[in-house]
């Protein structure tokens, strides 16, 4: 009861918005039962979460995994894979990563917490992956809670999902929408939404471009799902620019507008002109836009 954090939850925003990075600061938050520092972390602050971060993973109390189109049932839970020590064909139970930290959670009898990191969630059939798990992450269905519920699975082994164990994903918005994720998943997730920070990016054209670029996005499509995130901009200075732009953001627009050149094109040209950025567009006619710094006659190279 009155747990800090919830026992399920997603950190959702736009490409680069730090979502990843961000789990490090999750997860030693849950593992210290405190509120995560997510801004204001100095350098050295940072070297040191990673390193506590990566001996809690060795000590088997955080699992990082990430889901793709292939990651399924047998990976996640439980699964056959075929014997190599046997002289004849045959296959054994290997237990999948989910099922490992829960049982290892479900023995732990001190009281610590465990985290388990499933990175781009979205991009596995989540139903699938999780099977009775679903069920089992409930709040109240965890064990030890008055709920509790376990199963048994095909191999026989009883399965549960103890209250000491975590689960964060993180998605981007842009892959797709929250709308678009299974019922039953959004129901036992809480979401968290991980917004573009541009005080985050120091050189202040920079920030401007970053700022003036997001307004425009939003107000062309009434969304916050596709936006770019203040990562693009971060430790650049502003000869960078171009470079960002046409390296990093201009294909995003493209996709977020479906290779609609004229968009593209307002996009920008909007952009620039509130930012007071000295670039200009380059339309090469055969290729996509760029951008280059004004009075530059070597083009966008």
């Amino acid at each position: 009861s009155n747990k800090l954090h919830p026992m399920n939850f997603i950190v959702y925003g736009a490409p680069g918005t730090g979502k990843t990075y961000s789990m490090v600061e999750y997860a030693l938050a849950i593992i210290d039962e405190k509120s995560p520092k997510l801004t204001g972390v100095t350098a050295e602050e940072r070297k040191e979460n990673v390193t506590r971060y990566k001996q809690l993973i060795k000590d088997g109390r955080i699992v990082f995994t990430t889901f793709h189109q292939n990651y399924g049932y047998e990976e996640f839970i439980q699964g056959l894979r075929p014997d190599t020590d046997s002289p004849t064909m045959a296959f054994k139970t290997v237990d999948g990563v989910f099922k490992k930290i829960a049982d290892k959670a479900l023995q732990d009898t001190s009281g610590n917490n465990y985290v388990i990191i499933i990175d781009e969630i979205n991009r596995a059939n989540i139903s699938k992956g999780f099977g009775e798990s679903i069920t089992l992450s409930e709040d109240d269905k965890r064990w030890g809670e008055l709920n509790e519920t376990c199963v048994t699975l095909q191999s026989g082994d009883v399965f549960a999902v103890p209250n000491n164990l975590y689960i964060i994903g993180t998605m981007n918005s842009a892959d797709k929408s929250i709308s678009l994720i299974d019922a039953a998943l959004r129901r036992r997730f809480s979401f968290i939404e991980q917004l573009p920070n541009a005080m985050l990016v120091e050189e202040p054209l920079m920030r401007k471009v970053l700022q003036e670029l997001n307004l425009k996005l939003v107000d062309e499509l009434e969304s916050t799902d596709l936006l770019v995130g203040h990562s693009y901009f971060m430790n650049r200075s502003k000869n960078d620019l171009c470079d960002v732009l046409n390296n990093n953001i201009i294909p995003l627009l493209y996709e977020y507008f479906y290779d609609n050149k004229k968009k593209v094109a307002s996009i920008l040209q909007d952009t620039i002109k509130k930012s007071d950025a000295e670039i200009e567009i380059v339309d090469e006619k055969v290729g996509r836009l760029k951008v280059k710094p004004k009075g530059d006659t070597d083009g966008a190279e």
